[in-house]
This record gives C-alpha cells, structure tokens and sequence, in this order.
C-alpha cells in the first residue's frame, strides 16, 4: 500500500516525501517524535495544536446548542421546536438519530468487511471508522434524550420488567445505547491503553498487560455483539416508519424498509469513512493512501447497485413503478435522491476515476448526501398528515442540532490529535516506529542508570 498523496480534494498536488511527514504532536512541547503509534493499524496522532480558532468556534456551536438544550429540558416542548402533536418527530429524531447513525455506521460496514469478508487491508481505517461510530452515535443518544423530554427516566431501560414490550421504538431504545456504550466503547478502548502504555508508568503497564489476555479472549464476542446491534436498530429505524402507513409516500412505504434502511446505513458508512479520510488528510496535509480508499469506493459502488436493485424490484413488486415517472414533487425528489447515489455507483466502477482523488472525494459527497436524504425525506419531507398541517424546526430546534453535530467533530478532531486514530502511510510509520523504539531503549537505559547510582 504505496500509493498516497496529499491533494484528497485537488488530484493535482504531489505526494509530499515520507522525510517531510512530521509526526510529532504540537501539544507535547517537549517531544521530538511521535507519542503514540498503533502498531497494527498504522495509526499515528496528528501534528496539530489540539485548541485552534476553529476547534474552539465549533465548540462555542455546541455550547450553544447545549445551552438550548438545557432550557428545553425546563420547559414546554413548544417552545423550543417546531414539532406539534401532528408532527411528534422533530429534527433531533429525524436527522440526529435516523440520518446521522447511518452516516456513524462505518464501524459496522468497514468491520464487516474487514472481519467477514477477510479485506485485511481495510484494518488501517478500522480506528477511523470507529472513532467516527462512537462520535454520531453517542451525540445521537444525547439527541434522543432531548427529545424524549424526561432523560432521567432512561434507567428504566436497565429494567426488563418495566419495558414496554408494545413500543416499536423498544428495541432502538435497548440495542443503540447498549451499542454505543459497551461495544463501540470497548472497541475503541485500544487506543486509550496504548497512550496510557506510551505515558504510563511501569505500574500502569503491567496492569494493562495483564488485562490483554481476558480483553483479547472477550473480543470475538464483543465483535459479535458491534455487528449484531447496530444492525437490529438500523432495521428497526425502518420499521418503525410501517407504522405511519399512508401517511408516508408509496415511493418510500414499503414492507422492504428495514431491509433498504440497513442496506442505505452500509453504504453511508463506507461513503461517510471515505469522506472523513480525505478530508483529514486535507485539513492537516497528511499523505493519503489511495489504494485503501479505491478499495473503499469499489464497495461502497457495489453495495450500491445492490441496493438500488433492491429497491426498483420492491417498487415493480408493489406496482408502483408508474409513480417514479409522474414528475409531481415526490416523483422528483425520489429521482434527484436515486441520482445521487446511482452516479458515483457508475462513475467509481472505472478504474481511471477510481484513481482520482478529487472524482473519488466528490462520489463519496454525493453518495453521503443522497443517503441522507433516503433517511429524511420520508420522515420529514414525504410525511404528510393531513394538507392542514406543516412542520418547520424552530431556530433553537435547529441550533440544538447543529450544536450536537458540531460537538461530534470536535470529539473526532480531538481524539485524531490525542490518539493513533488516522492511519499514516507505510514508510512515515515506521519511521515513527523506529523514533520509538530508539527512545524506549534511551528510556531503558536511563531507568537501568538511576537503579545502579540509587
């Protein structure tokens, strides 16, 4: 895996030498290497300050949207958001929670790739996936708690005998935080041991060493357990729109939806990693590894086709294929929203654009938008109740959204600084190897030198 540039968004830039990659994190002034490096996965910390302007401006957003969202939490639902009892989903449900989990998905889609499939080489995105994962999905559940109104109830979902076996949303309740929680959580727990094994001490590290043995012996069933659930509440997200029957368009109704639903999360989350790699790699001038990332978009396109499939042999199947072509509002959104994720599907299986970062950069945009768009046109846009009713979010409904999202990608952008998340390209990793072993043994010595003075 040789092959990596620096220009994600312009194919023009040349590679910058593997000599003038500097891996040395800005925030520990004293260094004169790297402080972390995964040794599996490629992963090496990013050479950036951890506060710059806009870190510290998207973290005013999320203060904002944190403000509201306390406020809300005192008052009237009313008050705060657009939604009514005829329109009881707002935006924090319909895009934090079902648009934004699909595009948190590339821990299960890249995983299941890598695990199931035996794609090996897709290990060195695997920490960027999951990272990605844990941020969406853990602002989702804050999401999720703002607008159920009353988030100190949320226990009772530790009490199997209090739970509404009746609900739909029962099991998006049990499966997304235990998900978020336990398994990505753990899954992710590997790149806090390794900074606490570089800048612990002794102690430290004999502790973690004796938890790998029952970590390692745990973790095909925590594998298990990361695919199993989200895969249930993706499904179950779907579901959960059979029950407004007519009220949603035929375009979208249909019994095959969560099926479609986790499908669509699969190819988001190949398309939302891809994204999040190139634009790191952009943002901080880091090379970029274009064979790993054309191995993505050629599943993401494939995944695709299959999907789009899918959903024309379930329209031909219900008879509503006449409806795609009337060319009323629906007819065009289903169109534009089809478009967006058929085009890259073509487009990234030549092998030419394929090689092309910016092509490759802009397929994967689009893919995420269109993706986005299957999970909130029949929940917000495609619903109708009734000609009597609308639905708008209010500005502190959408600041409260976009201060969750923000607060997702300062958690991305801090732990990509803190922590080996983002893999580096081979020659840059072993020089960063090498950096360390030749400190562990300074280290060494230095220890060994004190013990004979002492």
């Amino acid at each position: 895996m040789n092959a990596h540039t620096t220009g994600v968004a312009r194919g023009e830039r040349a590679p910058a030498p593997a000599s003038q990659v500097r891996i040395r994190p800005a925030y520990d002034a004293n260094a004169s290497g790297p402080s972390v490096v995964n040794m599996w996965q490629r992963g090496v910390p990013v050479d950036e300050k951890l506060w710059t302007p806009s870190v510290i401006a998207l973290l005013v957003v999320a203060a904002v949207g944190i403000v509201l969202a306390i406020y809300r939490l005192t008052g009237n639902l009313g008050s705060v958001s657009g939604m009514t009892d005829v329109y009881a989903w707002g935006v924090w449900k319909t895009f934090n929670v079902m648009t934004l989990t699909a595009l948190g998905t590339g821990g299960l889609s890249i995983g299941a790739a890598a695990w199931i499939f035996g794609r090996k080489d897709f290990h060195v995105v695997m920490r960027t996936a999951l990272v990605m994962s844990l941020m969406f999905y853990l602002t989702g559940l804050l999401a999720l708690g703002i607008d159920v109104g009353r988030p100190w109830n949320f226990y009772h979902v530790l009490m199997p005998w209090k739970w509404n076996v009746h609900s739909s949303l029962l099991e998006v309740a049990v499966c997304m935080p235990l998900y978020a929680t336990l398994f990505l959580a753990l899954e992710n727990l590997p790149m806090l041991g390794e900074r606490l094994w570089y800048y612990g001490s002794n102690e430290t590290r004999a502790r973690l060493t004796a938890l790998r043995r029952p970590f390692r012996g745990a973790y095909p069933f925590l594998i298990a357990g990361a695919y199993m659930l989200p895969a249930m509440h993706q499904s179950s997200l779907g579901a959960l729109l059979l029950l407004a029957g007519p009220k949603v368009h035929p375009l979208w109704q249909t019994p095959a939806l969560p099926l479609l639903y986790l499908m669509q999360a699969g190819i988001c989350g190949f398309g939302f990693t891809i994204v999040t790699l190139m634009t790191s790699c952009l943002v901080w001038q880091r090379p970029l590894d274009l064979k790993v990332i054309g191995a993505l978009g050629d599943w993401m396109s494939r995944l695709i086709l299959v999907w789009l499939g899918v959903r024309f042999v379930d329209l031909y199947v219900r008879g509503e294929v006449g409806r795609v072509f009337t060319f009323d509002r629906y007819s065009t959104l289903f169109l534009i929203e089809n478009a967006m994720v058929f085009v890259p599907a073509v487009i990234l299986r030549s092998r030419k654009f394929a090689r092309t970062p910016r092509i490759v950069f802009n397929m994967a945009v689009m893919t995420c938008i269109g993706g986005m768009a299957y999970r909130f046109i029949p929940t917000t846009v495609s619903y109708d109740p009734g000609h009597q009713f609308s639905y708008f979010p209010a500005l502190p409904e959408l600041l409260v959204m976009l201060g969750l999202i923000a607060l997702a990608i300062v958690g991305f952008n801090l732990a990509a600084k803190l922590f080996a998340v983002l893999p580096a390209p081979f020659d840059s990793w072993v020089e960063a190897v090498e950096w360390l072993e030749v400190e562990r043994h300074q280290a060494e010595a230095k220890s060994h030198g004190n013990a004979a003075h002492d």
